[in-house]
């Protein structure tokens, strides 16, 4: 009889912590950049920043708690499996600013044309040759 409390007390727990799995990490919504704290910059500063200072641009730029709204002029219009990705000039032939767009923005990004300027609102992921940012729209 011990047995059979002690395995049903495991098997509770196991379910309880896959259920809090769930919730917490599968089903919770993806924060919306819009509605963070914001900071704004150009994209040729935000480049800078992360290409001389890359260590305190991390800390300063690629945190979850606020949104980075950038502007600029784009360089380069991409569509794979129906999200767009958008590339910023950085005034450096060497990287830009890639901003993964969400796919409700699709409409509004497929108006947009080369050299258009705009300002978007995302989330800074780091840097790897380009800074990468990610859950990005458009600033209205």
């Amino acid at each position: 009889m011990k047995k059979i409390i002690i395995w049903l007390f495991v098997i509770g727990l196991v379910s309880a912590i896959a259920v809090f799995a769930y919730i917490k990490f599968f089903s919770a919504k993806h924060a919306d950049p819009t509605k963070k704290e914001q900071i704004h910059i150009t994209a040729q500063e935000l480049y800078r920043m992360f290409s001389n200072y890359e260590d305190s641009a991390t800390k300063l730029y690629a945190v979850r708690d606020k949104a980075i709204n950038v502007s600029g002029r784009i360089s380069n219009k991409e569509i794979l499996n129906n999200r767009y990705t958008l590339s910023l000039h950085t005034g450096d032939d060497m990287g830009a600013i890639i901003c993964e767009m969400d796919s409700v923005e699709n409409n509004q990004i497929e108006k947009l044309n080369m050299e258009d300027s705009v300002n978007i609102i995302g989330f800074c992921n780091g840097y790897l040759m380009d800074v990468q940012m990610f859950r990005c729209k458009l600033a209205k």
